[in-house]
């Protein structure tokens, strides 16, 4: 009888210590720190899913388009704030609570300038610079367009270099998107763990079986007028498909070694 409960106390002590340390390590806000056409949405939908949110305790703060120095320094506590479109300098302006953690997700940039071709070509709203973009492609055979949407994104292939330069930032996960689509229940559980949310892989999957690419799809359409095209597109966004001798050498001369800096293939 002794023995009994000398076990049951150091089980209770076990599990009072997790529930203290899951308390102590899991976040007060969460940041998402990424660049355009690398899934913010699908990401962001994820994270903030009601089921998610009852772990987390973390509220979505609403997403806005962060231009350079047009953002918010300070978050209210217990938020988790998505879409994040900045350098690492931008964001290391937020002024934070002492409990933080930030995930980054990166994409092979190649892939990035082919859906944004299509993206812009077709399928954004025409918010912001979009429809300036659209006037300008609409004019263009998708080669031009292509050296055209590299030229458009050096910018914010550069705040990428931003964030691998500071990748020792313990505060901040860098995930990449190719990892979360090809294997999305063992990233985002990553995710999770890493920010003690107490969830198991089976709570995981049920979420994860609500986004799926198609039935994001099928949600984005509902949404859109009769004939428009999903921003969800059926086919990948794969450069290989697309990039000629000539794009490779005009990405790699405007990017410089950020291929071999993000841990891509040439």
């Amino acid at each position: 009888m002794k023995n009994d409960m000398i076990i049951f106390i150091k089980k209770l002590l076990l599990f009072v210590r997790g529930i203290f340390y899951r308390e102590r390590n899991t976040p007060t806000n969460l940041y998402h720190l990424t660049i355009q056409k690398s899934g913010s949405q699908w990401v962001k939908h994820i994270l903030s899913d009601k089921r998610f949110r009852a772990k987390s305790k973390l509220k979505k703060y609403p997403q806005h388009r962060y231009e350079w120095n047009e953002f918010h320094q300070i978050f209210p506590k217990g938020t988790f704030v998505p879409g994040l479109y900045m350098s690492y300098d931008l964001y290391e302006e937020i002024q934070k609570p002492n409990n933080y953690k930030t995930i980054c997700i990166i994409r092979d940039p190649r892939d990035i300038v082919v859906s944004w071709y299509y993206s812009a070509l077709k399928t954004h709203a025409l918010i912001g610079k979009v429809a300036k973009y659209r006037e300008a492609l609409t004019s263009m055979d998708i080669d031009t367009g292509l050296h055209y949407g590299i030229d458009e994104l050096s910018m914010k292939f550069m705040a990428m270099r931003t964030w691998i330069n500071n990748k020792d930032d313990e505060n901040m996960l860098i995930i990449k998107f190719e990892d979360l689509t090809s294997n999305p229940l063992e990233s985002f559980f990553k995710i999770s763990k890493w920010c003690s949310f107490d969830l198991s892989k089976r709570e995981l999957k049920e979420i994860l079986d609500s986004y799926t690419k198609e039935k994001m799809r099928k949600k984005d359409l509902k949404k859109r007028k009769v004939k428009s095209e999903s921003h969800y597109r059926t086919k990948s966004s794969n450069h290989t498909m697309y990039f000629k001798e000539e794009h490779f050498k005009h990405f790699y001369n405007v990017t410089g070694n950020l291929i071999d800096v993000l841990g891509y293939e040439r």
